[in-house]
């Protein structure tokens, strides 16, 4: 009798061991789970530098190559600063317009800010603009559905995308 008693005994600890060591891990992964999910979301969220009022557009992906900004419209990317020619040769964006009335930059097609378009809104970087298109909203200038990648020509800022 002493014996099954220790045994139950015995039993009844491990199993109380057994359920209190499942219960912090359960913790753990649910954090654990909260964790990534979080970095997930940071990840896909807008990165880049502090709003400096510019346009950045980048001739390869990640903000690779040469590049162009502007505090103002472009209606024309053949001649831009420091990078000279960006017509066309776009593969990565950056809106770092100051939060305020005209903050979003709708890059366009065709130069004359003409042909299809496309909102960047603000604080958003692009790092490869490959799969992402104009919209079917160029009418006589052009561009509907065509890729971004290397086919902007002009921009202008916009009060809301």
């Amino acid at each position: 009798m002493t014996r099954t008693k220790i045994t139950t005994a015995l039993a009844a600890v491990g199993l109380t061991a057994l359920t209190l060591s499942a219960l912090p891990a359960t913790a753990q992964a649910s954090d654990l789970d909260r964790d990534l999910s979080a970095r997930r979301v940071a990840a896909e969220a807008p990165v880049g530098p502090l709003a400096d009022g510019n346009l950045y557009a980048y001739e390869h992906q990640n903000r690779g190559g040469s590049y162009c900004k502007w505090s103002g419209n472009d209606g024309n990317w053949s001649s831009c600063s420091p990078g000279g020619n960006m017509r066309n040769k776009a593969s990565s964006l950056q809106n770092s317009g100051f939060p305020s009335g005209n903050d979003d930059v709708i890059v366009y097609y065709a130069p004359g800010q003409t042909g299809a378009w496309y909102c960047l809104g603000n604080g958003r970087y692009l790092e490869n603009i490959v799969h992402i298109k104009f919209g079917p909203n160029g009418g006589s200038g052009g561009g509907d559905n065509q890729s971004l990648n290397d086919n902007i020509a002009s921009h202008k800022w916009a009060r809301a995308c």
